[in-house]
């Protein structure tokens, strides 16, 4: 393509020519200009209540906006037409005094032929709702642990605001992930600031599922509002559950995904109680918990197995908002990045399987124990309770020795190392297992002795275990 004033030929997607300065045609003309500056250039996404459209900048040729624009055409109530345009500039406001890297940066807001417009950075990416849908439910443990804390992080800041800044509409399709795994909070349309001494809200608002029940009628929101809805939004990410199937009914998330820690699933379990007291009390509370429980770790934003998302972007009128760059979170300064050794508190399957193994088998072993005693200390002629007590025994024989090794190779284990839970489950079963050894040599030892001349045991079943016994090595 050659410059139409000075004839210089110029590479193609170049705005202006490099000689002259001319400004140089399109390719294809916008769909639309706006404020004689921005060119709509491609429709994002459609709703109902309007559009959201990727925009170039007639004054800053190398930048790219998204510009959001809310019709009121579909709505028939003067009433309702009010408080859409109310909240449509109500989120301009709100957004262009709020500063943080997990928000969107508004950049303009005006009206033009009767419709509102919301000029926003552009950076490519999707909702978290889009990518979920696409990589499949439920999502992996350590690619939530990082969203977890963002989003921790944003909302901390913003019911940091004075008066506190409230969200109320915390979901996947509300929160915009760029190709490094970075998030934004979309659509502030319903975020409302936190009035002291009201009772209740004086609308409903919020994602039915998603919100909390306070929203509806029942109190006011708070920052416990917030951390009810990013419960819930956690749960869903980690079980694949829909809220919307069962509002206000969150299914324990073990029953759901058994493979997640149980005291993550507990503090998620108390972060999404229906009563705004038994919550925690602020975000940073729940950020600590879930970092407490050693399976969400403080790490690098967007470290370690990024999500790969493709250059498209899906957005919705009621997403709206696009994305920028978000700075990493600091790493732990002792550790680089993971938590203290001493402040992890997860288990691992290993040992878990020596706790309960060892625990059965000790206990057991008692019973069968109780029943030799109680067999020789009656005189029982014909030893019905010391040879029900032998044949009891024979099983934890086998098991006690077997949860002792199995504890004593998780002990060890690299992954039980760093564990506090990891380290007692695994100690319970070398120690139990040791135990029920010990209480094998009690069960030998309380049999009535023989009058033979041989020295075996009377009852046929006595003779079994104590076989049994000499063929199984003692620890």
């Amino acid at each position: 393509m050659n410059c139409p004033s000075c004839n210089t030929q110029v590479s193609p997607g170049i705005a202006f020519c490099p000689e002259c300065g001319t400004r140089l045609p399109t390719s294809a003309a916008p769909l639309r200009v706006l404020q004689n500056r921005y060119e709509l250039t491609k429709k994002l996404g459609q709703g109902g209540m309007g559009a959201v459209y990727l925009a170039a900048d007639r004054r800053l040729s190398t930048v790219r906006w998204a510009v959001k624009e809310m019709s009121d055409a579909q709505i028939t109530s003067p009433l309702e037409r009010q408080q859409a345009g109310d909240a449509f500039k109500y989120e301009a406001e709100l957004l262009a005094r709020l500063s943080h890297p997990n928000l969107p940066r508004v950049t303009d807001h005006f009206t033009e032929d009767g419709k509102n417009y919301l000029v926003m950075e552009f950076v490519p990416g999707e909702t978290l709702h889009a990518y979920a849908q696409r990589e499949g439910y439920p999502r992996p443990l350590p690619e939530v642990q990082g969203w977890a804390l963002q989003l921790c992080d944003v909302l901390a800041y913003l019911h940091a605001q004075q008066p506190p800044v409230i969200f109320r509409d915390l979901k996947p399709a509300n929160v915009m992930i760029t190709p490094e795994g970075q998030l934004k909070l979309i659509d502030f349309g319903i975020a409302r600031l936190f009035k002291a001494g009201q009772t209740k809200d004086t609308q409903a608002y919020g994602t039915m599922g998603y919100s909390a029940p306070e929203q509806y009628g029942r109190g006011q929101t708070d920052a416990r509002s917030d951390i009810y809805s990013l419960g819930v939004l956690l749960h869903h990410l980690l079980s694949g559950h829909d809220p919307a199937m069962t509002p206000f009914r969150m299914p324990p998330l073990t029953q759901l995904n058994p493979a997640l820690p149980a005291d993550l699933a507990a503090t998620i379990a108390r972060a999404t109680d229906n009563d705004p007291e038994q919550r925690f009390s602020s975000i940073g509370e729940f950020r600590r918990a879930l970092l407490g429980t050693g399976y969400l770790v403080q790490t690098a934003a967007g470290a370690a197995a990024a999500p790969a998302i493709g250059s498209t972007i899906a957005i919705t009128p009621q997403s709206g908002a696009m994305l920028g760059n978000i700075p990493t979170l600091p790493p732990h300064p002792a550790t680089g990045g993971a938590l203290p050794p001493s402040t992890q508190a997860g288990s691992t399957t290993l040992a878990r399987v020596g706790f309960w193994l060892g625990t059965v088998s000790a206990v057991w072993m008692l019973v069968a124990l109780i029943f030799v005693i109680i067999g020789a200390g009656t005189g029982d002629p014909n030893e019905v309770l010391s040879g029900f007590g032998v044949l009891l025994a024979l099983p934890p024989t086998i098991l006690g020795p077997t949860a002792a090794i199995i504890g004593a190779v998780a002990f060890f284990g690299e992954p039980v190392r760093n564990s506090r839970h990891g380290r007692r489950d695994a100690l319970i079963g070398i120690i139990s297992g040791i135990m029920t050894l010990f209480l094998c040599c009690g069960v030998a030892a309380a049999l009535p002795d023989s009058d033979d001349d041989n020295g075996m045991l009377r009852s046929p079943a006595a003779t079994t275990f104590y076989d049994a016994t000499k063929a199984v090595p003692h620890v």
